[in-house]
């Protein structure tokens, strides 16, 4: 245990009991010196850990009268209160003493208290008072009034304080220029913020520190770096471990693989990673944002500690990469390891993944460990369960559990993941009822509400009820942003508006982003418009040239179009680019196992077998009348060849397990990273008729609902 020594020659331990017998020995032995009593007092507040024995330690220097004595003691017992959780005393104390006293140091010390316990009210009444009483503020006051105010973000607040140490003379301190610089930042004025850093004559770490890490938050990462560069070169600093954390979050906004490994090796050479977690953390976060995930993984494995913050980047990292299996595979070996306990956002993290996947069983496995774990399920969590339910295609589970929960559970984000989860599954109207029904409940649309409802009416073909949501966002006070322009495009274009979308287009009155320009090239896909799919596609190619998909659709819609010369130079460029069209993937399944099938698929277990069902299927749904739809092979081959290329689609593959798997009354559930093509749906509402099976895809747009011969989207998607 450890002891303190005290000058009498006694020792008094940190235990309570101890400690309250030393103060009362000391209470006795009235013979101590000025210095051996303000020694001793000093040491025993400084061990003092709980309320009771500061107490004990309070009531003895009221009685002994010591108090009266020492305003170092006064401030230290101030600050022990505010520490334990308790202001409201250690206010008290100070209202007791400072009657006496114009002492600006105790004034300071209740407002260090305030700020410090994040109390920005009382701190910034406190400073009115003290004006008010006329006592001095100095270059220690107007650090903790700042503190206070940043830590609320109150900029107008910090302002005022900000042009009373101008009136002061004190604004060139260098303790109220950090404060200054720390405060602005805090509230997102970067530029006052900066303001302020040019003009310090003495710029420490620390305040570069501050700045880097304003304009990352501000997703400013370019500055950043830039600031980072000057202060290497101008200053001769060298980032500490506080500064790499905020470096490597603007490395990860930029993307830059080669920037994340100079402040990997920058970290690794000054020992950060072993003595500052957080570093740990943020490189793993960095790389996995970078779309590395090896090498995150690498960091995180290398890493002597983790916590729950370096768990969680790594599964994130797997699921924001589309890696969902090992963000779960990675899961099984936390919980295994018990290294760290489930969290919220440990759950929210997996939910998305299993979303992700598709996979019903491990959603629905998830949500009754989250259940069975006791932990409080809060509303960002709940809506996360009811958007994956709605992902997983699960409509019914989602809508039973909203309707279940009691108002004081919803927010608007509940609203949003339900009419979202309406417009994914085709029900357009429902998602326009359920939008009315929101607004009378009291509930406020937001940008993420029309957002929802504008796609919902795209997938269900209301281009005029979309027309009226679009003119009634002006009217609820929210301003159309650029993905509300794309929803507006999208559902234009697939009504076969496509005048009307260029020229909504054109009236922008911001500049159309790849999403609105991606909207209108796929609705040429959907016309067979190649010409005006050439206008998007020069746009798009010139936003984002390494951007795979958009090339691969431009390229659709020459093959449609038989314009095989064009389809021939676009795969050249997308060569020379290093660009690769994603392989399709279809998913299903079976026994709580995912089985995946990609185009062609020859490497499951079952692969001859499942291609021998697809041809089975073929031959009975086309004495049904299905008739193959050659212009979805995109490629110059005979049309024998053709229908061979069709047969062997991925999701074709997937169905054909799950009619061979599955129980006949168990409905097939397949998810497709791509959008299901025109024949395998043609295909599917004959199968659905056939085999008398319901049959669901989700494919990269949306649901389709197969039964008895017809698909939800009415064709429509």
């Amino acid at each position: 245990m450890r002891h303190l020594c005290i000058s009498n020659g006694r020792y008094l331990s940190c235990c309570p009991k101890d400690a309250a017998k030393g103060v009362n020995q000391h209470r006795e032995g009235n013979t101590s010196s000025f210095e051996s009593q303000h020694h001793f007092y000093n040491h025993l507040l400084q061990s003092c850990c709980n309320l009771k024995l500061l107490k004990q330690i309070h009531s003895s220097l009221i009685a002994s009268g010591f108090i009266k004595k020492s305003t170092h003691l006064v401030a230290r017992i101030i600050l022990r209160y505010s520490t334990l959780g308790h202001p409201k005393c250690a206010r008290s104390i100070f209202n007791g003493i400072i009657t006496s006293t114009s002492n600006s140091f105790l004034w300071n010390t209740m407002l260090r208290a305030y700020a410090n316990g994040s109390h920005c009210v009382e701190a910034l009444s406190l400073y009115r008072n003290m004006q008010r009483e006329c006592i001095a503020a100095d270059n220690y006051t107007f650090p903790f009034v700042l503190k206070a105010t940043a830590s609320r973000s109150l900029v107008a607040e910090g302002k005022m304080v900000h042009g009373d140490a101008i009136r002061r003379g004190l604004e060139s301190d260098m303790f109220v220029e950090a404060a200054l610089v720390d405060m602005y930042a805090k509230c997102g004025e970067t530029t006052d913020g900066h303001r302020v850093f040019d003009r310090m004559p003495d710029r420490d770490l620390v305040c570069w520190t501050v700045m880097i890490s304003t304009y990352e938050q501000s997703e400013r990462p370019e500055e950043a770096l830039m600031l980072f560069q000057q202060m290497q070169g101008e200053e001769g600093l060298s980032a500490d471990s506080v500064t790499a954390v905020s470096l490597a979050s603007a490395v990860a906004q930029l993307g830059d693989l080669r920037k994340a490994r100079s402040i990997h090796a920058h970290a690794i050479r000054n020992g950060f990673l072993e003595e500052d977690i957080s570093v740990g953390n943020s490189i793993v976060a960095m790389y996995a944002k970078c779309g590395n995930v090896e090498e995150a993984r690498l960091v995180f494995e290398q890493m002597k500690e983790k916590d729950g913050i370096s768990w969680n980047s790594m599964l994130s990292g797997y699921v924001q990469n589309g890696r969902a299996s090992e963000a779960l595979s990675l899961f099984d070996q936390m919980q295994v390891s018990r290294m760290s306990k489930l969290t919220s956002v440990t759950a929210l993290i997996m939910v998305s993944a299993c979303a992700y996947l598709g996979s019903r069983h491990l959603g629905k496995k998830l949500h009754d460990f989250i259940i069975s774990s006791g932990m409080q399920v809060e509303t960002t969590l709940w809506n996360a369960i009811l958007d994956m339910y709605a992902k997983l295609g699960d409509l019914e589970t989602a809508v039973d559990m909203f309707n279940m929960s009691t108002p004081d559970q919803r927010n608007v984000s509940s609203w949003n993941v339900m009419i979202s989860g309406y417009g994914m599954h085709g029900y357009g109207k429902d998602a326009l009822t359920f939008f009315a029904q929101m607004q009378e409940e009291g509930f406020e649309p937001n940008h993420i509400s029309f957002t929802s409802l504008l796609a919902a009416c795209s997938h269900s073909g209301l281009v005029d009820e979309g027309r009226k949501c679009f003119q009634d966002m002006n009217k609820l006070n929210v301003k159309p942003e650029a993905k509300h322009y794309a929803c507006m495009v999208d559902m234009l274009g697939r009504a076969g508006l496509l005048d009307e979308a260029l020229d909504l287009i054109k009236k922008m009155p911001l500049e159309p982003s790849d999403e609105v320009w991606g909207a209108l090239l796929l609705a040429c896909k959907i016309h067979g418009n190649a010409e005006l799919g050439g206008l998007a596609a020069q746009k798009l190619f010139h936003l984002h040239p390494e951007h795979t998909g958009y090339y691969v659709l431009m390229s659709n819609i020459y093959a449609a179009s038989s314009k095989w010369q064009e389809v021939g130079m676009l795969r050249r460029d997308m060569k020379s680019r290093g660009l690769r069209k994603p392989a399709a993937l279809s998913v299903i399944e079976f026994d709580a196992e995912v089985h995946g099938f990609h185009a062609a698929d020859q490497t499951h277990p079952q692969c001859r077998q499942v291609h021998e069902k697809v041809q089975i299927l073929v031959l009975e749904i086309k004495m049904a009348g299905y008739t193959p739809d050659r212009l979805c092979v995109l490629h110059d081959v005979e049309e024998e060849d053709k229908d061979l290329i069709l047969t062997s689609h991925s999701e074709k593959l997937a169905v054909a397990f799950g009619i061979m798997r599955l129980e006949p009354q168990m409905p097939i559930y397949v998810t497709k990273n791509l959008r299901v093509c025109n024949d395998c749906h043609s295909a599917f509402k004959f199968i659905s008729q056939v085999h008398q099976r319901k049959i669901v895809v989700r494919d990269a747009n949306r649901f389709h609902h197969f039964q008895d011969g017809s698909c939800s989207c009415n064709d429509y998607w």
